[in-house]
């Protein structure tokens, strides 16, 4: 289960991978090799070239033997990384009750859907069975969602929301994906990952509607890359 510890110590790459220092490529991605390939203290190697901002794995893995995956409950919070300045609120324009953090109601179905999206991906056609417990032949994935930047104060704490005014942004906001990959017979850490994740674009008027639609185009392409990645692994 995705601990308070486990968050913690994932927090310490959050900075990294917001600052983006793994490129999207079209270059398949690999580990790093020879003296100056970067090892965390578990003995997992930076991934060049992945489609996630970081992503670290442990060398010589058979991917292949894995046909099953048990995704721990989702734990998203509203916490953000030591150097994190919140944005500054207009009291005047958004009201005194303005706040960029989240109900605990809204964490929650947040929780929830991406438990619904990864049965989504990962259905009958796909060859990965999704488990109930951990055990043999099965990956273990503990994930967080965190780091939660709203591009305006919720919706429902603005003045706006009562006197039907309106709100328009670029995009809805971003958030950020720690995730921790392990062997269900052992617990042994396979992998670790961390990726800022935002919605398209495109100014639009920021209501819950548009949020919630953003967070399951970001929640689809999550899981869709984690099944990809596993898919082309296991064929090595």
């Amino acid at each position: 289960m995705m601990t308070v510890t486990n968050v913690r110590n994932l927090k310490a790459i959050i900075f990294m991978a917001t600052l983006g220092l793994t490129a999207c490529s079209s270059e398949p991605a690999s580990l790093q090799q020879g003296p100056d390939a970067e090892v965390t203290k578990e003995g997992l190697i930076r991934v060049d070239h992945s489609k996630l901002d970081l992503s670290y794995a442990r060398p010589d893995v058979n991917w292949g033997k894995y046909t099953k995956l048990y995704f721990e409950p989702v734990k998203v919070t509203n916490d953000h990384p030591a150097d994190y300045k919140p944005p500054r609120i207009d009291r005047r324009a958004d009201g005194l009750n303005a706040t960029y953090d989240l109900p605990e109601e809204a964490l929650i179905k947040m929780s929830e859907q991406f438990q619904l999206t990864v049965k989504e991906v990962f259905n009958s056609e796909q060859p990965f069975e999704l488990v109930t417990k951990p055990g043999p032949n099965t990956l273990v994935i503990e994930a967080a969602v965190t780091d939660i930047r709203l591009s305006a104060p919720l919706e429902s704490s603005r003045r706006s929301f009562s006197s039907m005014g309106r709100t328009y942004t670029e995009n809805s906001g971003s958030m950020m994906l720690l995730a921790v990959i392990k062997d269900g017979a052992t617990g042994e850490v396979l992998a670790k990952a961390a990726d800022r994740g935002e919605g398209f674009n495109q100014w639009s008027q920021n209501t819950q509607v548009f949020n919630w639609g953003d967070v399951k185009t970001v929640y689809r392409r999550w899981i869709n890359d984690f099944k990809n990645a596993l898919m082309n692994a296991g064929a090595k």
